[in-house]
């Protein structure tokens, strides 16, 4: 994912033919959740993956003890995608953009459904030896991401992104309903982590490009309420080393 600067994801944007997607994604810096994060699925895959930070520490709200008390076992993360699940998920995500910056509905609406947002991830994340199709690269992408705008870190390596990759694998085989998804819940799950890191990363970026620190200490903010919120993990208090996320000590 990092062998460029996470910041410039604004410009890949604008390589691969998303001119206006930068700064139509900007009404994101308000928004202290996540699109999808009501759903249960995306709440408890990233609890029981928040049990896996090694260490202890303030802060971290452990997740349901039935779920962290199961030893992880080997599991399907990949999905046969089907396009209708993803012009489903497209759409709501539209609807949620569209609501969270009214005055620039129409344009936000024409960018998430004029343009390949996945495709655009793909391009972003393949250096790093992730791919479509796998709900643990869809997390681990998702991750990194927040946790490198919470704390402002522009280099990540491969090694790092695959060892919380490896984070997230254990973490849905420890959780009992991940099996119980079929395909087209995995790839909700996976695409609306996706489309989060698009906007997400493209608002930050954008933000930093132009040298607008009050919009890129909002989003920071932004990044860290939403891991306190739905996990109760400060992001900021973790470090991603080569065997991933750990405490700090």
């Amino acid at each position: 994912m990092k062998r460029r600067l996470v910041p410039l994801l604004g410009v890949a944007v604008l390589a691969f033919g998303l001119p206006a997607a930068a700064q139509d994604f900007s009404g994101v810096a308000g928004q202290y959740m996540d699109f999808g994060a009501s759903m249960m699925a995306v709440g408890q895959m990233n609890n029981v993956l928040g049990s896996t930070v090694q260490g202890g520490g303030s802060g971290h709200r452990r997740a349901d003890p039935s779920a962290i008390s199961r030893p992880a076992a080997s599991v399907d993360t990949r999905y046969r995608p089907s396009q209708t699940v993803s012009n489903r998920v497209r759409g709501q995500f539209a609807d949620f953009l569209a609501k969270t910056d009214p005055a620039n509905a129409d344009r936000l609406r024409q960018t998430v459904q004029q343009q390949d947002l996945l495709g655009l991830w793909e391009k972003h994340v393949s250096a790093d030896g992730l791919r479509r199709g796998d709900v643990a690269d869809a997390m681990a992408a998702y991750w990194v991401q927040n946790w490198q705008i919470a704390n402002n870190v522009a280099f990540t390596n491969r090694i790092q992104v695959q060892a919380v990759r490896g984070q997230v694998y254990r973490a849905l085989g420890s959780n009992p309903r991940f099996p119980q998804l079929d395909d087209a819940g995995k790839q909700e799950m996976a695409e609306v982590f996706m489309l989060n890191l698009v906007a997400q990363g493209s608002a930050f970026s954008d933000a930093a490009s132009r040298g607008d620190k009050d919009l890129s200490r909002r989003l920071s903010d932004a990044a860290v309420a939403r891991f306190r919120n739905e996990m109760g993990i400060d992001l900021r208090q973790i470090a991603l080393t080569d065997k991933g996320f750990i405490r700090r000590p």
